[in-house]
């Protein structure tokens, strides 16, 4: 069995984020993907990061017609600071023995990877498949990390939650409808200071 853990913040979950989990899933012969949103992320903060149990059910929304794909709470339920290296070691006793496990980076944090805790230990327990996020990507060699040839990602989760919060209302291109129900719903990065859009 062959599974990729799918970390990142997701605020919001958008199609490129759905994207790269398919082209992955495809390069790398993957049976799974789990979708890990953080909880509180040791090395990026946490401003303007929604409630995690938004976060978790806006992935719920975009992965109900994906059935190798499902969402974990396992770094919103934990207490503290959420490190890769913890949520690895919790999520590996769900596979029988033998998985090989896939951790999907974007390459824009690449650069941070080495600082990451428990790093030496990550690298024994999987693989990191790096997704093209960046027109420039960092140059890294390191035998360990594969390099995945996908389309690179355009939309990013700032762009969403600045056209949000500006009262614009992202496109199906952007964005899966279930999602972008689930926002309107909860009126989520809707800025105070503007009225709520439709």
């Amino acid at each position: 069995m062959r599974v990729g853990l799918y970390g990142g913040c997701f605020n919001p979950v958008h199609n490129g984020h759905l994207d790269a989990a398919r082209g992955a899933m495809h390069a790398l012969a993957l049976d799974r993907v789990l979708f890990i949103p953080s909880g509180t992320p040791p090395l990026k903060g946490v401003g303007g990061l929604v409630h995690g149990a938004h976060r978790l059910a806006m992935l719920d929304a975009a992965l109900a017609d994906e059935p190798a794909m499902d969402a974990s709470a396992v770094e919103i339920e934990r207490q503290g600071p959420s490190f890769t290296v913890d949520t690895v070691i919790d999520l590996r006793t769900n596979y029988p023995a033998g998985t090989e496990l896939f951790f999907l980076l974007g390459d824009d944090c690449i650069e941070r990877l080495p600082r990451w805790k428990g790093i030496d230990r990550l690298h024994a327990m999987l693989r990191f498949a790096i997704l093209p996020r960046l027109a420039k990507p960092p140059q890294i060699a390191d035998e360990r990390l594969i390099w995945l040839d996908l389309p690179h990602v355009a939309v990013s989760s700032t762009q969403i939650r600045a056209m949000l919060a500006s009262g614009e209302r992202p496109t199906a291109k952007l964005m899966p409808a279930a999602v972008m129900h689930y926002v309107a719903q909860h009126k989520l990065y809707v800025s105070t200071a503007k009225p709520a859009y439709a």
